[in-house]
């Protein structure tokens, strides 16, 4: 059995053809892998934002709060020096004063 020239001629091109298809389908395959690669990381670099601006969120809601606990506190204790100053008034007495707050009243 022996091949005339257009045979291996035609044998080796089509080899080739097919050799050039099957890398350019790697070529393809290995770029959409690598645009999902950079999917997921974009999402997971959203993620991590997100998740830096509950953290920043929360943490500027528990200032607000720790400072307005500071503000009550302050109020709280300037109420009682002045009190404690009016009853101590000799033009003035405790009959004087409205009842005192209880805590629940001071805080609804």
């Amino acid at each position: 059995m022996t091949m005339e020239a257009a045979q291996l001629i035609t044998i080796i091109l089509s080899s080739s053809v097919v050799s050039g298809i099957v890398l350019k389908l790697f070529d393809l395959i290995k770029d959409a892998r690598a645009g999902q690669l950079q999917q997921r990381r974009a999402e997971v670099d959203r993620a991590e934002t997100e998740k830096d601006k509950a953290i920043a969120r929360a943490d500027a809601a528990e200032a607000a709060e720790e400072a307005q606990a500071r503000r009550t506190r302050i109020v709280e204790e300037s109420l009682a020096v002045h009190r404690r100053l009016i009853i101590d008034a000799p033009c003035l007495g405790p009959g004087t004063l409205p009842e005192y707050p209880s805590r629940s009243e001071r805080n609804p």
